[in-house]
């Protein structure tokens, strides 16, 4: 009995023991960072290697945990290239746009220089250097930016020509390089468009932009125009908007052309109906046909009319025709002598209306002198009658 009682006990301890590792295990298991988020686990079984012997999990995880513990190493952050960074505390760049600058210029180490330069210069003239520049950077990346290059000979040409300023002499320099193909020609047209407006720089900006932009294949061609031009001798003003009407309706230009030839073989002022007819024919009305010319004129030679000459001459006299005809031969004129013949015509007229006026004066002067002198007779003689037939 007594064996058999120290057998039971040794039993029931052997019992007790499997159940509290099982129990730890399962604890472990559950949590798995429970030995990770416990230091003082760890140093235990640091301490008593039997431990962990006995619990390979456990073991694992304490491992686990040393392993995590360790920092790791982090690569340094690449540096910005000082020009770069230059450049983004001069125009107080952001810095995520610094960033993208600075691996961009990575891959154009050759012209590096050259894109720098053309950003200072560009970038100096914006409103918002960031909005910009995030453009350049697009830019850069498609392989469509050009850095600050010597202008090219034709390109220096134009520009002394029209007196255009630095930065449009640097936009057809990038029209001049982006565009090798189509140089000549795109240079040769914008000096035509040049011709007739009033503003050079303002318009080879416009007109620039356009073609690099893709807005426009290439510009229209003003021949046909500049023919109209020399043939009804328009003024600065009608030059101007014939050239706008040709680059707005570029696609039908030669019928446009045609309609506006119509309307001016009728005008007896070209350029003032040329100048009325713009606005509508720019924003893509279709004018109606002109009226024809009056028989007399039909014969050829002389003006032509439109229907408010035909008005004004039906009303007016002779004098009103002679009238007309002499300021259709002033417009014909250059405009330094038709000032001339104007101010020469309006001091006759200011000459003739003061000897008018003498004479007028002086025609009065002497009729009152006369009416006097009959006045004075008159009463002279009827006193001699009335003292010839006086009583002595």
């Amino acid at each position: 009995q007594q064996r058999q009682q120290q057998q039971q006990g040794q039993d029931g301890q052997e019992g007790q023991e499997f159940q509290g590792c099982g129990a730890s295990t399962s604890v472990a298991t559950a949590s798995p960072f429970l030995a990770t988020g416990n230091p003082l686990l760890a140093g235990m079984m640091g301490g008593n290697p039997l431990l962990g012997a006995g619990n390979p999990l456990l073991a694992g995880m304490v491992g686990g945990q040393h392993g995590a513990s360790e920092p790791a190493n982090e690569e340094p952050k690449d540096l910005i290239d000082p020009e770069v960074r230059e450049l983004g505390d001069y125009f107080n760049i952001e810095e995520r746009w610094v960033v993208r600058l600075n691996d961009v210029i990575k891959k154009r180490q050759d012209t590096k220089g050259q894109d720098l330069a053309k950003l200072y210069e560009v970038l100096e003239r914006a409103r918002s250097p960031t909005g910009l520049l995030t453009v350049k950077i697009g830019e850069m990346e498609c392989g469509q930016f050009v850095g600050k290059i010597k202008p090219d000979r034709m390109v220096e040409k134009l520009a002394r020509k029209f007196k255009l300023d630095e930065h449009v002499t640097s936009r057809l320099t990038e029209l001049a390089v982006r565009r090798k193909a189509t140089k000549e020609e795109d240079l040769d047209r914008l000096e035509q468009h040049l011709r007739h407006c009033k503003r050079p720089s303002a318009m080879a900006t416009l007109l620039a932009s356009k073609l690099l932009e893709g807005e426009a294949d290439e510009l229209p061609d003003l021949a046909e125009a500049e023919v109209l031009m020399e043939k009804f001798k328009l003024d600065e003003d009608a030059r101007s908007k014939l050239r706008e009407i040709v680059e707005k309706r570029a696609a039908d230009k030669a019928e446009v052309l045609a309609q506006v030839e119509k309307h001016l073989q009728t005008s007896t002022f070209p350029s003032a109906m040329l100048c009325r007819i713009a606005r509508p024919i720019i924003e893509g009305e279709k004018l109606p046909d002109p009226p024809e010319r009056s028989a007399r004129q039909s014969g050829g030679g002389g003006d032509r009319l439109n229907p408010v000459a035909v008005e004004r001459r039906s009303s007016g006299a002779d004098g009103g025709r002679g009238r007309d005809r002499e300021r259709s031969r002033d417009r014909d004129k250059p405009r330094y002598d038709r000032d001339r013949s104007r101010d020469r015509e309006r001091c006759r007229r200011e000459r003739s209306r003061d000897r008018d006026r003498e004479c007028r004066e002086g025609r009065e002067g002497r009729d009152a002198h006369d009416y006097r002198d009959s006045r004075r007779d008159s009463r002279e003689g009827r006193d001699g009658r009335d003292g010839g037939h006086r009583p002595r």
